[in-house]
This record gives C-alpha cells, structure tokens and sequence, in this order.
C-alpha cells in the first residue's frame, strides 16, 4: 500500500535527482552529486530513501559534496547509535537524530535550498508514506531505520521504519515534476555475497527484501547510476567512505561524459545524445 505525497507548490524542474537506499554504499551518492555539479547538472529537486533521505537532506540543505563526504569519513556510525535490549531494535536512534541535528541547519522541509521528497514504512498499517513538509530531521530518520537493527521512529501515533522495503528507489513520486530525471541506484545484488557473521546475514537480507520494488522506478529515469562496483560492499562498511565515494564519481563522470543534454526553448522534453552508450545506464 502506498500514500500519496503531501506536496508542496507544483513546480515544474528542469532537473530531478533520486536516490536510493543502500547503507553505507550510499555514500556513492555524494560522488554523484559531484560530478552531476561538475557537469552543470545541479539537481532542482531530490527524492530519497533511507542513505538517499540523508544524503539528499544535508544537500538539499546546502552542504558540498565535498563536506558531505568529509563529514562521514570522520563520523563512526557506531558512535552515534546507542545499545539498547529493546523488544523492537539493537540500536536506539537518539544519538543518531541529534547528530543529523547538529549537522542539517534546517528543521523543516520548507528551509531547504532544495525540495525533498523522502519515504518511509509505516509500520502498523504497512504502507509507504511521503514527506515533504513539516518537521524534517524526525523524517530523515524514520526513512532511515533499518528494521531490527535500529528502533523504528515513532511520529504522533505512527510508528516507521526504512522506507526501502515498499519503496527503495523513489523516482516515479517527482517524475512528474521534472523534465530530466536521474536515478542513483547504488544496492545492486552481488552473486557471491560473504555471510560470516550476524551483520552479513542482516546485510544480505535487507539486500533481497528490497530488490523487486525497484525495477519499475528505475524504468522512469532518463538517465541512470548503477555503479556495479559497489556490491562488493554492504550496508554497514562505513571505513571505506573515500573508496565508495569515488566509485559513484567515477561512475557518473563517465556516464555524463557521453551524453549531451539539451533543453528546448519551448519547455518540454529534454533532448539527450549520446556518443558511445546504447543505453543511459
């Protein structure tokens, strides 16, 4: 079941940006957001889920990609989670949700430099649900709360986590309100995955309980980012910041490179021509 999205004013972009969840693999989304600036691509509006809810806030909000990536590089994420024995999470947020306090200046979806749109479960009636007013940090974290592993975030009476399981890779929700929409899918499935321990195993099924709800989001991109290189890590390899970072860079630096886009002056479609590529992917 899915929600409709509380939306602000209808304006139309001329540049969308999705980004999907992934853990730590969605740091590669910083390298994206650079390279699409280098390129002259700065997104107009983003959509996000779970690492891509983060991601997308602190930018939305005004943070580089540079700073974006340095500040993940200095951050352990196992510091800013609590151990908890709690019947609905390993992990309580709270340490979490000051942090991102600390960091994002804005406090709701109308401060920022950008517009936002992310996702979360709501985990009582089991259905998606879309954010893009009011109060923004509570909502970055719902999206953000990996089930079992972090304690769902309770909002009034409801009750969310990650918002990957219905919907992980949110980009039919802006579709409509842009003329060029990117997608940076960076959760591919590797065939040979390591399970040793209790955090592979974790890793590796929220890995598969996601997969099928993307298929058909991925198909509404014009262009999209799906840097095959990330599998090789999983949700939670946050010391590797400055390698996953550079693969997404490198990933969308080469993609972009290929193509030419062009806005008509009466406003509709955008016209993309590619040099080498069969497809934009």
């Amino acid at each position: 079941m899915e929600s409709s999205i509380e939306s602000p004013k209808k304006e139309m972009y001329n540049i969308g940006l999705a980004l999907s969840g992934g853990g730590a693999k969605g740091i590669a989304h910083i390298g994206v957001l650079k390279a699409m600036e280098e390129f002259n691509l700065k997104p107009q509006i983003i959509s996000g889920v779970s690492a891509g809810a983060i991601v997308g806030a602190m930018y939305a909000d005004g943070i580089s990609p540079d700073d974006i990536c340095f500040f993940f590089k200095q951050t352990k994420f196992f510091n800013y989670v609590s151990f908890k024995r709690q019947k609905m999470g390993i992990f309580s947020q709270y340490k979490f949700e000051n942090m991102l306090s600390s960091v994002i200046k804005s406090t709701t979806f109308e401060e920022l430099k950008i517009p936002l749109v992310i996702n979360a479960t709501e985990l009582v009636e089991g259905k998606n649900e879309y954010f893009s007013s009011g109060p923004l940090i509570e909502k970055v974290v719902a999206s953000s709360s990996v089930p079992i592993f972090l304690t769902p975030k309770r909002i009034g009476n409801k009750v969310y986590v990650d918002g990957g399981i219905f919907n992980n890779m949110p980009c039919r929700v802006i579709r409509k309100r842009c003329r060029l929409l990117a997608g940076c899918h960076v959760n591919p499935i590797a065939m040979d995955p390591s399970v040793d321990s209790a955090l592979d195993v974790a890793a590796r099924v929220y890995d598969l309980s996601i997969q099928s709800s993307t298929v058909p989001e991925k198909r509404s991109c014009d262009i999209l980012f799906e840097p095959v290189e990330a599998k090789k890590f999983d949700i939670f390899d946050i010391d590797h910041t400055e390698e996953i970072f550079n693969i997404g860079y490198d990933y969308a630096c080469k993609v972009l490179s290929q193509l030419t886009i062009n806005f008509d002056k009466n406003e509709g479609s955008p016209i993309l021509k590619m040099s080498d590529l069969d497809y934009i992917s």
